[in-house]
């Protein structure tokens, strides 16, 4: 193999590289511009797009409906009922007694009933405003629930994001890799031609343009997967082409373990679910209180009989009390139920805040350790760039063999692999603090 045909094969590879960047399907029509997206806006698209969010968003509506149910039970209500009968005409009665007859007419065969009725609880023993209390506290926990949902899908979104970028260094050092390997072989075939080396160099040093060839191929789907995965969560075309604005730069975090962790126990939207349940249990207790007191109630009527062209109107007034006098002691064991319900809950609260420290430590440590192998992996590339270098002149001089070369190559490519790793895994550790502390750092 002459160098004109090597270069011309490595130019074709670079066409083919190129090819299969732009081999994602689009839809019919003109190619559509790539999306621009930078890493501060995902939050925003998320809440616009994201379908999960959509469907938990359902649950709080839920509760706030049900909390209007709970709140009209307390206005006065009014009710109208109407009905309108006709049967058979009959004759009407006729008795005579001695001289004088008396004759009385049937009733009319159409009759109507027409009632307007207004009803308004005076006193419930608690009932209705125990009601409404364990519905507002419902709302405080759907809206909990679904702050943590939409943390946890941003952070979903966040973490595809960062893949992409990683993704997308993986295929820069892919293609360095097979630069420095097309100049091998430059090299080798060179050598070779001057009869200073054996073919045997220029054999080895195609096999490691082969690997680096196919290096590019699965660095180029591990693209277009990360992609897919990232438009899924933007709920968007699983082939959209996509423009990220940022790179996996390391990002500082500030502050301390320590107030890292208070920030968590006071902003974590578990920590304010379990508030609002405990407030829905009190409200159980006090519902299942009013049980054992009396209720009294006012209504009022107005009743309209007979027929259409005959008919009396009345009203009525009513005060009402009612009072469960012996139940069997379903209101005792149920206001037992709820209390131990709410000491349970407390319990599971002190669980769920020692889970939020730790998830708040491990995160700490996890953002450590990503410091630690970012600083090792950028002085790894720093070394593995001089001895790669160095191993390129000692075989041009004639000091080295072809396999140090390779070798030095191989460790660079690997250098370069492990940055960017490292540059993603200190991403990633710092977003994971951010859900472990509620978004408050």
């Amino acid at each position: 193999m002459t160098r004109d045909r090597t270069v011309k094969r490595v130019r074709r590879w670079f066409l083919f590289i190129g090819a299969l960047a732009l081999a994602v399907p689009q839809p019919a029509g003109a190619q559509a511009a790539p999306r621009r997206l930078s890493f501060a806006e995902l939050a925003t698209v998320v809440a616009q797009n994201n379908l999960s969010l959509r469907a938990a968003a359902f649950d709080v509506a839920i509760a706030q409906a049900q909390l209007a149910q709970a709140r009209g039970a307390r206005s006065p209500q009014v009710t109208a009922t109407g009905s309108y009968t006709t049967g058979q005409q009959v004759p009407g009665t006729t008795a005579t007694v001695g001289t004088i007859t008396i004759t009385v007419p049937a009733p009319a065969p159409d009759q109507i009933l027409l009632r307007l009725g207004v009803q308004y609880s005076l006193y419930t023993g608690g009932r209705l405003e125990s009601q409404i209390a364990l519905a507002e506290a419902n709302v405080r926990g759907a809206q909990a629930v679904f702050t943590r949902t939409a943390q946890q899908v941003v952070f979903s979104t966040q973490q595809a994001y960062l893949q992409s970028l990683l993704a997308r260094d993986n295929l820069i050092a892919a293609q360095r890799a097979l630069e420095e390997a097309a100049e091998a072989l430059r090299i080798a075939q060179a050598r070779v031609r001057a009869g200073v080396v054996a073919e045997f160099d220029s054999l080895q040093a195609e096999v490691a343009v082969t690997n680096a060839q196919q290096g590019i191929v699965r660095t180029q789907i591990g693209v277009r997967n990360a992609d897919a995965l990232l438009n899924s969560l933007l709920n968007q075309s699983l082939d959209a082409p996509l423009e990220l604005t940022d790179t996996l730069e390391p990002r500082p975090v500030s502050g301390t373990l320590e107030s890292a962790t208070a920030a968590a126990l006071r902003s974590r939207p578990e920590l304010a679910e379990f508030g609002a349940r405990m407030d829905a249990l009190k409200a159980s207790i006090a519902l299942a209180v009013s049980g054992g007191r009396p209720t009294v109630s006012v209504g009022a009527g107005y009743d309209v009989t007979g027929s259409p062209s005959s008919n009396n109107g009345i009203w009525s007034a009513t005060l009402s009390v009612t009072l469960s006098v012996y139940d069997g002691g379903i209101t005792r064991e149920r206001i037992k139920e709820a209390e131990l319900k709410l000491e349970q809950l407390k319990v599971q609260e002190a669980q769920m805040r020692q889970r939020v420290a730790l998830e708040v430590w491990q995160a700490w440590l996890a953002l450590e350790q990503a410091a630690g192998e970012l600083l090792a992996s950028t002085k790894a590339l720093e070394q593995a760039r001089e001895a790669a270098r160095i191993a390129s002149v000692r075989y041009q001089a004639g000091l080295s063999t072809q396999l140090e070369v390779l070798s030095a190559q191989s460790t660079q490519a690997q250098a370069e692999f492990s940055l960017a790793s490292a540059r993603f895994n200190q991403n990633l550790a710092r977003v994971q603090l951010l859900l472990a502390t509620g978004g408050n750092l």
